[in-house]
């Protein structure tokens, strides 16, 4: 079972470039590389082994393509795998042959199974071309041998255009025994064709790609809805599910340490309590490094293992923390994820598109990622909301991970201001980070002990704006307390903010988390692919005391914006001396569709420059 995993060095958003003459129409994308043919075949032995061939022609078109396709990667998991170049040369311009040369074939492990080998045997193959120049070809055709399947009866095979890439011919194709079913699932420019040769039958998608698209920032990612094909043993996403069951077999046994540990975390807790304690104990005590599973497999270690080490992968991880929680007597099983910006599932069933696992607790509906230092036990990292994930254990199935909670506040910023005549600005400001939200504070700006890292980057914020004066934390709330919102209060002096006189052009203070969250879509009034919001509100209110005598000459109009997948809004109002403004953005979705891609642009547009609208003030004669 495997995918793809030949890359050419260079990553993906680097095949394009954008050109740009006076006096011509706009830049277009321009092509660094095209794929003349690419193959990849399985060929499943009777014994449980099967082979992958590769066979791919690319030509790269420019200078950066010739940097990107002259550096070939193969990785593979050398515990059980092993690869042969059968071919690889250049055909240059003038049709000479320059042939890849043993020197030129570097073998070595990967960084995580030099660091942690317990976790990974991985290996990456790298071939260096010679005489490669735009416009000539790049061939290379290889084998896989592996001893068995990732998963125990799943083989799989998957392929994606990228809509980057122009390809004038792909294929991928499995052969198999006849007594195995082979299921295809597409979605685009794909067809299907089956073959029969005594007691082996071949399954083989084709297609191509002749449009060139660049995708936009904040776009989804490409297997959410580029054409794509799947060949896989497995009919749906339960035999995937059980499959890995099989393959960890006893791994989240609770042996007498495990039993021990998690009695002594849990200190006499129960229930979701119980939950919350082991969890959090874990995120503290377990260290979480990455692996990729095309390199290390997808058989975890046991828990006593990882127990023992005190560090792990997301697979082991989980592993240990469903194992502890069983101890408990709180059912939990490993659930597999992919944290790319993907919201549906692929076409077909192929275990690799999940490359992550979290821990999946059913009582309570909790899906705890071990490998999120920060996270509270109900709020799981940006990157895992909204996403298709496998459950795997008794109840296999393919669910969705939970987004925010509805009506949450995940950031709020109160400030409370006093404007002096001579034009400085005393201010308190108190910033309340829940959910999501709280895991990016404390990992971003409370993970320094000593508060450094808090003051410097409260000060870059405050002082890269243009602001002059002091600032200083007065104090931080819950910042251990994970499942709690996490509050800074700021006490800060900005000196000059506005010119003393009859008149002043104040611009109000604002810390940019609306504007941030939406200028990926400013720039573009329409778009071809999916757009990705993250769910979030966010609140900002600003109270600002005025100089006796002076008040807005003229005060900005209030403005709201309504869009099927959320809204934003903001007001102004004056009295007794006090100016109040409140903004607050609301985004309810993961996914805008290029059809309702005008709404966000509007939306976007209006927010980003609500941000700092200036207001004039004018003292009475």
């Amino acid at each position: 079972m495997k995918r793809n995993k030949t890359a050419f060095a260079g990553a993906i958003s680097a095949c394009l470039m954008l050109t740009a003459h006076a006096g011509v129409a706009p830049a277009v994308p321009r092509v660094n590389y095209r794929i003349i043919e690419q193959s990849i075949a399985l060929h499943v032995d009777a014994d449980g082994g099967y082979t992958e061939t590769v066979t791919r022609v690319v030509q790269p078109l420019t200078i950066a393509g010739v940097s990107a396709v002259g550096h070939v990667e193969i990785a593979y998991p050398a515990n059980f795998a092993t690869v042969k170049v059968l071919d690889a040369y250049t055909e240059t311009v003038t049709h000479q042959r320059v042939n890849v040369t043993a020197s030129q074939i570097l073998n070595q492990s990967t960084p995580t199974a030099v660091q942690a080998p317990f976790l990974s045997d991985g290996h990456v193959m790298s071939l260096l071309y010679s005489a490669v120049t735009p416009g000539a070809e790049v061939h290379l055709k290889y084998v896989e041998a592996f001893k068995r399947p990732y998963l125990p009866g799943v083989y799989a095979v998957s392929e994606v255009l990228a809509p980057q890439i122009p390809v004038r011919a792909t294929n991928i194709s499995i052969t198999a025994p006849s007594r195995m079913h082979l299921y295809y699932r597409a979605r685009g420019a794909w067809h299907a064709t089956r073959t029969h040769d005594g007691n082996l039958h071949t399954l083989t998608a084709s297609a191509a790609w002749h449009a060139v698209e660049f995708p936009p920032m904040a776009a989804a990612a490409i297997t959410q809805y580029a054409p794509m094909a799947v060949i896989s043993t497995a009919g749906n996403w339960r035999t995937v599910a059980r499959a890995y069951d099989r393959l960890a077999g006893n791994a989240a046994s609770a042996t007498p340490q495990i039993r021990a540990t998690a009695r002594k975390v849990a200190g006499g807790a129960s229930g979701e309590a119980a939950v919350a304690r082991i969890y959090h104990w874990m995120q503290q005590n377990v260290q979480s490094v990455s692996v990729d599973y095309h390199h290390a497999g997808l058989r975890p270690p046991s828990a006593q293992n990882t127990l023992a080490r005190s560090v792990g992968d997301s697979n082991a991880n989980a592993t240990l923390l469903c194992a502890l929680l069983r101890a408990r007597g709180i059912a939990a099983v490993p659930a597999m994820i992919s944290p790319a910006a993907r919201f549906v599932p692929y076409p077909g069933a192929d275990p690799f598109a999940f490359n992550h696992f979290l821990a999946y607790v059913p009582a309570y509906h909790l899906f705890l990622d071990t490998s999120a230092r920060y996270a509270g036990i109900a709020a799981l990292p940006a990157e895992d909301q909204g996403r298709p994930v496998l459950i795997t254990g008794p109840d296999p199935r393919l669910a969705r991970t939970p987004g925010p909670v509805p009506g949450m506040v995940e950031t709020r910023e109160v400030q409370s201001l006093t404007l002096k005549a001579n034009g400085d600005i005393d201010g308190r400001s108190t910033i309340t980070a829940a959910g999501w939200r709280a895991m990016q504070v404390r990992r971003d700006v409370l993970s320094d002990r000593s508060g450094r890292r808090l003051q410097r980057f409260m000060q870059n914020n405050f002082y890269l704006s243009g602001d002059a004066g002091s600032m200083h934390v007065v104090a931080v709330r819950n910042r251990e307390d994970l499942d709690k919102p996490v509050r800074i209060i700021l006490r800060w002096q900005d000196s000059g903010a506005a010119i003393p006189g009859k008149q002043m052009a104040l611009l109000l203070p604002s810390p940019g988390a609306i504007a941030g969250t939406l200028v990926a879509f400013t720039s573009q009034a329409t778009r071809d692919v999916p757009s990705v919001l993250q769910p979030v509100t966010i609140e900002q209110r600003m109270r600002l005391r005025l100089p006796s005598g002076m008040a807005p000459e003229q005060l900005p109009r209030d403005r709201r914006v309504s869009a099927p997948f959320g809204d934003y809004r903001v007001s102004y109002r004056y009295a007794d001396g006090v100016l109040d403004v409140e903004k607050r953005l609301h985004l309810t979705r993961f996914v805008v569709s290029p059809r309702e891609y005008p709404e966000l642009h509007k939306l976007a547009l209006v927010a980003v420059s609500g941000e700092r609208k200036a207001v004039v003030l004018r003292r009475a004669e």
